[in-house]
């Protein structure tokens, strides 16, 4: 990763967020699978409920104008909605772990890291594969990163520190992109709220 200062620009967002613990036997193999670029089925179906969430918004504005077309549109995704589903079946993995869904969490992202709040506490030290959906774009990632701090906040769960150790470069490129969108959204209300 470079040393960029972009990097270190922080906000808070919501992603749908997906990890799991690597173990020191699986570490020099999940860092070549971020590099594989290779999009896992869970990682589509979680893009896919966020572009569909987003769709039956438009769809409902354009029944309400036309009619005819918003029913044409309806029935054309309903058909992308029945291949997408029998591709994931025959597609999907053998292990039970693929069929957990991502969970929508509110997170601390950066172009070099991220916190989240966790339910149980991770070791500091502890290597990561997260599956990262930044919304509303439901752009899809796979970066490998470190616990580099865990903290039991005053409502009981752990806040995690993160950092990423791999990441492809246009991912973390998209990654920087987002961050600082979305900072300028946050300085643009601030300001409008002022004014």
């Amino acid at each position: 990763m470079t040393s960029d200062r972009r990097e270190y620009y922080r906000v808070q967002d919501m992603a749908l967020v997906k990890y799991r613990v690597i173990q020191e036997d699986m570490l020099e193999v999940e860092r070549r699978n971020v590099h594989l670029n290779r999009v896992k089925v869970e990682d589509v179906r979680a893009a896919l409920f966020g572009l569909e969430t987003q769709l039956q918004e438009i769809f409902e504005k354009i029944r309400r104008t036309d009619p005819a077309l918003g029913e044409a549109l309806g029935l054309m995704n309903r058909k992308i909605s029945l291949l997408e589903r029998v591709v994931s079946r025959e597609s999907a993995p053998s292990d039970r772990d693929g069929d957990l869904p991502h969970e929508p969490k509110e997170i601390d992202l950066s172009g070099g890291g991220m916190a989240i709040t966790a339910e149980s506490p991770l070791a500091a030290g502890a290597h990561l594969a997260i599956d990262l959906v930044l919304l509303p774009d439901n752009d899809p990632m796979r970066i490998f990163g470190k616990v580099v701090d865990g903290r039991k906040n005053d409502s009981g769960h752990y806040v995690i520190s993160i950092a990423f150790e791999e990441i492809r470069e246009e991912d973390q490129d998209r990654l920087v992109q987002h961050v600082l969108r979305r900072q300028s959204r946050e300085l643009r209300s601030a300001r409008q709220e002022s004014a």
